[in-house]
């Protein structure tokens, strides 16, 4: 019986140890790849000016239609998809799109056969998602109210941009993935429900007040936390310029396919929002 005790005993340790084993080797991987993350970041926008105004190739075309922006890389194939989905809401929406994909022809081809107004600009090098700001700066200047993002990796209805505008507010930001910080770290949150305050908007389905894009505040972003910029955003719009942000009801339906960049950010995020943290954003209440 002792001897089986010791052996369990043993083992159980054994078990402990390489549980410890493995979760130091994974700390170590995503210290070490977050700041590979950071270090490709910094080395991607060597020589960018941040603060530079960025004129799209043709005038943002119907002061009456509502900008919808976004982004396009390796979704290419998405991209008439996107466009068709977003000439059947039942508001008028014009489309803004940032190319970070180098494939110019093949975009072009896909914003000639759309059916609504399409302004588009190919980024000489890839600045991931934060080049949708200079397009909204574009929106601002051009005296839109609101502007809205969605994502080439989602699905939405007809009535979708109108939903989301219908809840939307001067001073305000709104996005159905929508959290409240709990902590200090990145993790440390909890989903809000429709109409909640919130500290944490995702870019997909965000309608926002434009003029937030025309601070140069908001492109004084550190080069390490570029491509992390729904959480800069968030940042820059509650704390610096006082916005409400807030769960919105509307719907959009994320496509898995194995290119979503989210997860291999979360480190980022997490050093991130430790860095705003240190600098009071947001007040955090202990959890429920």
């Amino acid at each position: 019986m002792a001897m089986i005790t010791a052996q369990l005993l043993s083992g159980t340790r054994r078990l402990i140890a390489m549980n410890l084993v493995g979760r130091l080797r994974a700390e170590v991987g995503w210290r070490l790849f977050g700041g590979l993350s950071m270090a490709r970041s910094v080395w991607r926008l060597r020589g960018w000016d941040r603060a530079q105004s960025i004129p799209i190739a043709i005038a943002i075309p119907d002061a009456r239609r509502v900008p919808v922006i976004f982004c396009t890389w390796k979704r290419l194939e998405r991209l008439p998809l996107t466009l068709e989905l977003l000439a059947a809401q039942d508001v008028a929406v014009q489309a803004l799109i940032w190319d970070n994909s180098r494939q110019p022809d093949v975009v072009d081809k896909a914003v000639a056969d759309a059916r609504i107004p399409v302004a588009v600009h190919h980024s000489r090098r890839n600045i991931g998602g934060f080049g949708r700001f200079y397009l909204a700066r574009a929106a601002a200047e051009a005296k839109h109210e609101a502007v809205v993002f969605v994502d080439d990796d989602q699905e939405f209805g007809p009535g979708t941009v109108r939903e989301l505008l219908s809840t939307h507010r001067p001073r305000s930001v709104s996005s159905p993935w929508a959290f409240r910080f709990t902590g200090r770290r990145y993790d440390s949150r909890e989903r809000c429900s429709p109409g909640e305050a919130a500290h944490y908007l995702g870019t997909g389905g965000m309608v926002t007040d434009a003029v937030v894009f025309a601070d140069p505040r908001l492109f004084a972003c550190p080069r390490r936390f570029w491509f992390v910029e729904d959480l800069w955003l968030c940042y820059a719009a509650q704390h610096v310029h006082g916005y409400a942000l807030s769960a919105s009801p509307a719907r959009l339906d994320e496509v898995i396919d194995g290119r979503n960049q989210s997860l291999s950010l979360l480190w980022v995020k997490g050093r991130l929002r430790r860095y705003m943290a240190r600098r009071g954003w947001p007040r955090v209440t202990a959890p429920r």
